[in-house]
């Protein structure tokens, strides 16, 4: 399983190992405004069960810091461009809105000096008690040099500084209760996530049990071999296997075909170790009517390496298949799916802290719908079809991935690339999404004939989705990234996009770009942008785009990018004045 060719991030700075790699450029925020959260956008993205609070807008007197755009600082990699440092004894409290005994909270602790990680720990109180502390770890996060990335500090150029981590509370919490977090050494908390978590689930009627064949709860034995013949039974006798609440040591590749695996809830039920996921059999002949829910799928991967199969979920499932309610985090991919293959289902799944991409549907899938679910902190694209072109070329159809829906998701802070991509394939949806803080060489939706897809054709039909501070510096194309942007880099882009009632929210650098060979077959309408870096429009390729129905405020530079004794660009519908040729501000 290999990932689409990038180029390497070049690292202009090596530093020396010191005792602990820690960024210095992070500015305090004595008054932070209230910046929008993804929280605020009402009727888009995943509806989630938790209530999140910004660290930096509850009580704590530790350090805000921010607001920074700059990827690889602390404030720059965190949810609105700001987050608290708490120094060793210093606290952050929240006063509840909504009952709770479960709590998330996004995080950034020093790494070691050989960049293999350390351990530290958040002491929680509420009500005057002393609840179970938070194990927190370095580990997964802090990346560095170049693409892929290394776990060496000497290499410079420190990314990816967040991790989360969760833990049950052990007691239920009212609404208005008070919880503060107190730090152990110094840490910078960016989100504090409640939820009230239910019950675990029973044992569905007739379901054959991981106990039944040895599958040890409390994870002191290897559970794979255990897993791998409950499986087996489950489908021979066509019945659910369910896993009851526990920690479960399976480290290996759970291979999946007609069978349903139930869990006790993603809170109660893990999967964990190295390599540990769940598989699907290899296309071209898919996994038939797989249901997996109700479980988390959490690994130990804290380097990428894109020769190495370690997804949470991966190979080919089709055929009605359904992943539902899975917690997936610390693996390379959440979700790298091999086409050719029709009929999948993706919902209400939180993927959080992976290496590369959070889902990736790769080659030839069709009919498959990607709905409801949280994606965050990724180490590429948020969510991803790449329809890389097969033995039939480029206007083939092995390789695209057609019919395929993106609604409701959240994406937010992938570390690389973009929050939604379309890598060539045809008549694709994506909808009623939030995307938000892209990092660095991405947008927060993009459309490309890139990395050998297949050329985009159809309808592409990106409508109602809300980006919050998307865009971003890319160093090899020498450009700003617009919140949403089309590239025709492998062939002209002339496939028909309809991009309708869409909500650019505070871009880094331009709302809209178009940028490559030509560009055409592009119709905006009812664009609503508000605050920009630099241009509403921002136009570095031959071609031409409608855009109808516009409204724009906060718009930071000339409303046009265009340099026609470069390109020759066609635009309908409005006029943008004045027009601007020169270099990025």
């Amino acid at each position: 399983m290999s990932r689409k060719v990038l180029i390497p991030l070049v690292v202009g700075v090596v530093v020396a190992a010191v005792a602990l790699a820690w960024p210095g450029e992070d500015e305090p925020a004595s008054a932070p405004p209230r910046l929008t959260a993804v929280g605020d956008i009402a009727g888009r993205g995943a509806s989630l069960p938790w209530q999140a609070y910004e660290a930096e807008h509850v009580s704590t007197d530790g350090t805000v810091i921010g607001p920074d755009r700059r990827h690889g600082t602390l404030a720059g990699e965190a949810s609105g461009r700001m987050a608290v440092t708490l120094q060793p004894g210093q606290r952050l409290t929240v006063t509840l809105a909504a009952p709770a005994n479960a709590v998330n909270v996004r995080f950034s602790i020093p790494d070691s000096a050989d960049g293999r990680g350390q351990d530290s720990s958040l002491v929680l109180e509420a009500a005057g008690a002393t609840l179970p502390p938070l194990a927190l770890t370095s580990r997964y996060s802090w990346f560095y040099g170049g693409f892929p990335f290394t776990n060496n500090p000497a290499q410079g150029g420190e990314r990816h500084l967040y991790d989360s981590a969760r833990t049950l509370l052990g007691t239920d919490l009212p609404a208005g209760a008070t919880v503060t977090l107190r730090a152990g050494r110094v840490t910078t908390l960016d989100l504090v996530e409640f939820e009230q978590v239910e019950a675990p689930l029973p044992r569905p009627a007739g379901a054959l049990s991981v106990a039944d064949f040895g599958a040890d709860p409390g994870g002191a034995k290897p559970a794979g071999e255990a897993f791998t013949k409950a499986i087996e039974a489950a489908r021979a006798q066509r019945k659910v296997l369910f896993v009851p609440e526990g920690r479960y040591a399976v480290g290996q590749h759970l291979l999946l075909d007609g069978v349903t695996v139930q869990g006790a809830g993603l809170w109660h039920t893990e999967l964990r170790g190295k390599g540990v996921g769940v598989y699907g059999n290899p296309a071209p002949k898919p996994s038939r009517q797989v249901r997996v829910t109700d479980l988390a799928i959490i690994g130990e991967v804290d380097e990428r390496d894109d020769h190495a199969a370690l997804a949470g979920v991966g190979g080919a499932l089709g055929g009605g298949s359904v992943l539902e309610r899975l917690w997936i985090q610390h693996v390379k991919v959440g979700m790298w799916l091999d086409g050719p293959f029709d009929g999948l289902r993706i919902t209400g799944c939180r993927i959080l802290d992976v290496t590369a991409d959070g889902i990736n549907l790769h080659q030839g899938v069709s009919n498959t719908v990607i709905s409801g679910n949280l994606v965050r902190n990724t180490g590429d694209d948020g969510i991803a079809l790449w329809s890389e072109a097969g033995a039939d070329g480029f206007d083939g159809e092995f390789g695209a991935d057609r019919d395929v829906t993106i609604e409701r998701n959240t994406v937010q802070l992938p570390m690389l690339a973009n929050g939604i991509a379309m890598y060539g394939g045809h008549d694709n949806t994506v909808r009623e999404n939030v995307v938000a803080d892209i990092q660095v060489e991405g947008g927060g939706i993009h459309v490309g004939n890139r990395f050998s897809a297949t050329l985009l054709r159809g309808t592409t039909r990106i409508e109602r989705n809300t980006t919050l501070r998307a865009g971003a510096d890319h160093p090899f194309l020498a450009t700003p990234i617009g919140a949403l942007w089309f590239y025709a880099k492998d062939a002209p882009l002339t496939g028909d996009v309809r991009v309708t009632d869409n909500d650019l929210l505070d871009s880094t650098y331009a709302a809209l770009q178009v940028f490559g060979s030509s560009v055409t077959d592009v119709t905006v309408t009812g664009l609503r942008v508000h605050r920009t870096g630099t241009h509403l429009l921002q136009i570095q390729s031959a071609g031409s785009l409608t855009l109808t129905g516009l409204t724009a405020d906060g718009v930071a530079a000339s409303p046009l990018f265009h340099c026609p004794d470069a390109v020759t660009f066609t635009l309908t519908g409005t006029s943008l004045t004045p027009a601007y040729c020169g270099p990025f501000l």
